[in-house]
Order: C-alpha cells, then sequence, then structure tokens
C-alpha cells in the first residue's frame, strides 16, 4: 500500500491523507468491530483532524524531542529503517505533519498507520487460541488508588514486533495502545515484565 502511494522522492501531504484515509477505513471496518473473548473493545469517541482519537494513537509517533536537551533528534533511528520506504519519510525527525493527541504532539507515521490491520488479526488469534503470541495480565493502580488490569498481548513474527494493551473489565475491555515495538529497551522491558511474578501469564 505504501510503495504505490509514496510516488515522488519523499512523502508530501497529499500522501499522508491518501494513507491515513486507508487506514482509517481498516480501523473503522476491523479495529472497532474487534471482540476479544466475545467482549467488546471499546474506543474513544473523541475526535482530532476528523478521525478517531485512537486511530492517531496508533498511527502516530509521540515528539521526543522536547524532552531532550541537546539538538540530536530522539528517532535517529527511524522505526521504519528497515523498510523500503524508509528514505521516502522523516516525519518523526522534520515533524512536519503533527496531530495533538490527549495534550502531546505526534508525527503522523506512515509505518505505523499500515500496521492498524494487524490489531484486529491479532485479536482474533487470541481468540482461535493460535501461536506466536505472549498473553499476559498486570495489575495497576489509577490516581484514585483504582485497581486496573492492563490486558497484553504481544505478536512477534519475522521483522514484525506488536504490542496490543487493554484495560479489562467484567464485560468489555477498553482500549489503551497498539503500536509496533521497534525500541531494544522497550523490548527488554517487555521480556521483563511478562517473565516477573507479578506477571499473569495466559499464553
Amino acid at each position: 500500500m505504501i510503495d504505490y502511494l509514496i510516488k515522488s522522492d519523499s512523502i508530501t501531504f497529499q500522501d499522508i491523507n491518501e494513507i491515513s484515509k486507508l487506514g482509517y477505513e481498516l480501523f473503522e471496518t476491523n479495529c472497532k468491530t474487534a471482540k476479544l473473548y466475545g467482549k467488546p473493545i471499546n474506543f474513544s469517541n473523541n475526535q482530532v483532524d476528523k478521525y478517531n482519537m485512537d486511530f492517531w494513537h496508533m498511527g502516530s509517533l509521540e515528539n521526543k524531542d522536547f524532552k531532550l536537551n541537546n539538538a540530536k533528534p530522539y528517532y535517529n533511528i527511524k522505526p521504519c529503517n528497515n523498510t523500503t520506504y524508509s528514505n521516502k519519510c522523516s516525519n518523526c525527525i522534520n515533524h512536519s505533519f503533527t496531530v495533538m493527541v490527549r495534550t502531546k504532539v505526534r508525527d503522523k507515521c506512515v509505518y505505523r498507520i499500515p500496521l492498524i490491520e494487524l490489531f484486529r488479526k491479532i485479536i482474533d488469534m487470541v481468540n482461535s487460541n493460535e501461536d506466536g503470541l505472549k498473553i499476559w495480565k498486570i495489575y495497576n493502580f489509577s490516581n484514585r488508588r483504582t485497581k486496573e488490569t492492563y490486558f497484553k498481548i504481544r505478536y512477534q513474527a519475522d521483522k514484525i514486533d506488536y504490542l496490543i494493551i487493554l484495560n479489562e473489565k467484567e464485560n468489555e475491555y477498553f482500549f489503551i495502545t497498539a503500536y509496533p515495538v521497534f525500541e531494544q529497551r522497550e523490548k527488554d522491558d517487555l521480556k521483563k515484565e511478562y517473565n516477573s511474578k507479578r506477571s499473569i501469564k495466559i499464553k
């Protein structure tokens, strides 16, 4: 999909719009209709730039340059580094196409948007009890000291490493985030959490 859309040497505003449009169709038809173990998965009702806020959370990267004390960009190694189109897009470095999600500036990502299709595929894999998944629960406490159950699914195959996090309630789930994991530190942290004593392993 991406190679077809990005026809010039560098990504354009039109490219971003077309990729976002196609990605949002996947979000509406596949993600919002998904059920886990027969229970619905609820997404935000808030809209940002004409699209659902959770769509942008899945399809963008936080601009972490704001947190740096030096001039070097955070994503000096881009998440799309191993793709055929990585030389065509530097939005996570140049911040040309941005969106505001929950008070944070995020860069629209042509790598993350097409991977949104993995969400439904992974949920269906869980429901079918297929292999290639790590599934576990972690209990956290909110600011009101309310116990929250985070349901985590990690899919690893070939070059894909994708994480889904849901807030589990008695009769439903609430979407928290879903994205490709590419930073080695986060990969190590997830492995450590999965193997920790506080992790309730499901698969």
